[in-house]
């Protein structure tokens, strides 16, 4: 219930530190420091107190202490102004002004001072009625807030004050914080190994939705109509073929989700290798009958070989590896070589030769009655890499788990439809404990 009176408390005193009238045109908002403003200040009023003296005494003695470079007591002195008229936004940016002159202590002090000097700036900026004091204000918070390092609200701040007034200091100081810490180009990758290859650039800043059309400032060298994929902060060029070399360029221009916009146009030479030697199974689970069929697909890519294992959970390890956290997902070399010690046993390795084909998976079934002469009811987990591709004691092999069933099924047709043998088998345990019951 407390909490509730709280967040009441809270929300009404927001309403007196921006009003609802002049909240609504803000161009810059920022929920932190929304509450921050509330924070401040009720420590301010904490702080003053009782205050006696009205506003044009308190402005004489804020004067006087400037005179004499005296900033911390102008500091309280201005805090007790802004108590008596809160609604004076150029108080609350005179404040601000002058908590940034003091010369802080320690590090400690410098952050509560930057804190509230950016605070301070951010009432002055919601209380203010006039462009220009608005420009103002904003222009110091956002100084203050690249002080801070967060760098995303100083940005968003002096391109607010600008939009308000442009002023070339102002300028040149947001130009060199954008190039710096806005929104940017960071680095690219290209996915070799899939399929259908790709090259991705990565952004410093979230781009706009899949609606957005961004052909117009990505160009694909011999491509009409390359194509684009975006999410979050990375954008795709889709389709590349494997051993080609491409020309992309991004345009400037190109948005994001903070209306900024790439400064400068990027080219990039990419050339798609051929995928690495890769072995994969095509499922998590595989049951395999007692007797008959007995292959397991194994999928391949640029090797002419695979390297295999088999494992054999024992029975008394059973139910804990059907539990454990390995299995169904892939395993170490060290992991395999601790299963067949603690669990289970190594029960045969050796070879598959495969077809080869460049860049192409291709599927090969392991003829598993061939390699093991006997494969008894149990858990069995089968390990795998290319045979080129020598992997570390902690790096992955694609690991098959299997089940060997001697467990069958039989389904039979009666005058009420069809009967399973495990059905009939439900059904006569039931009866039988009916009697004995």
């Amino acid at each position: 219930m407390l909490r509730f009176v709280r967040a009441g408390l809270a929300a009404a005193f927001l309403a007196l530190v921006l009003s609802p009238a002049t909240a609504a045109e803000k161009l810059f908002k920022q929920s932190s420091l929304d509450e921050a403003a509330i924070k401040l200040e009720a420590q301010i009023k904490s702080d003053a107190g009782t205050v006696a003296k009205p506003p044009a005494a308190l402005r004489r003695d804020i004067d006087a202490a400037f005179q004499k470079n005296d900033f911390r007591t102008g500091m309280l002195v201005l805090g007790q102004l802004v108590t008596v008229a809160p609604d004076d936004a150029s108080s609350w940016l005179r404040l601000s002004r002058t908590i940034l002159q003091i010369k802080p202590r320690d590090d400690r002090e410098k952050a509560l001072l930057l804190d509230r000097a950016s605070t301070a700036a951010y009432i002055a900026y919601g209380r203010a009625g006039d462009r220009n004091l608005e420009a103002d204000s904003l222009s110091v918070l956002g100084r203050t807030l690249a002080d801070r390092e967060q760098w995303r609200g100083a940005l968003n701040a002096m391109r607010a004050s600008l939009e308000l007034r442009e002023t070339a200091d102002l300028r040149g100081q947001y130009e060199k914080l954008r190039s710096e810490h806005g929104f940017r180009l960071l680095d690219f990758t290209v996915d070799a190994d899939s399929i259908s290859p790709r090259a991705c650039f990565q952004f410093s800043e979230d781009l706009p939705g899949r609606r957005t059309d961004f052909s117009p400032f990505v160009a694909v060298g011999g491509v009409d109509r390359p194509a684009i994929s975006a999410n979050d902060k990375q954008l795709c060029v889709e389709g590349l073929k494997h051993g080609e070399r491409y020309s992309v360029t991004l345009r400037a221009g190109l948005p994001s989700v903070v209306k900024e916009t790439l400064a400068k146009s990027a080219e990039f030479t990419i050339f798609v290798r051929d995928r690495k030697p890769f072995v994969r199974f095509s499922g998590k689970a595989y049951v395999l009958p007692r007797t008959g069929q007995k292959g397991i697909p194994v999928l391949s890519v640029n090797t002419q070989a695979v390297v295999l294992a088999i494992y054999r959970i024992g029975d008394r390890n059973l139910l804990d590896s059907l539990l454990g956290y390995e299995f169904q997902r892939n395993m170490s070399r060290y992991q395999s070589e601790r299963l067949a010690n603690e669990r289970g046993t190594k029960i045969w390795n050796g070879e598959l030769a495969v077809e080869s084909k460049l860049n192409t998976e291709v599927t090969t079934a392991l003829p598993l009655d061939q390699a093991v002469k006997e494969l008894a009811p149990g858990l069995y987990a089968m390990a795998a890499e290319p045979k080129d591709v020598v992997s570390g004691d902690y790096g992955q092999q694609a690991t098959q788990w299997f089940i060997v069933s001697d467990l069958g099924l039989t389904a039979y047709t009666t005058h009420d439809g069809i009967e399973s043998s495990s059905t009939r088998l439900r059904a006569q345990i039931r009866a039988a404990a009916s009697k004995c019951g």
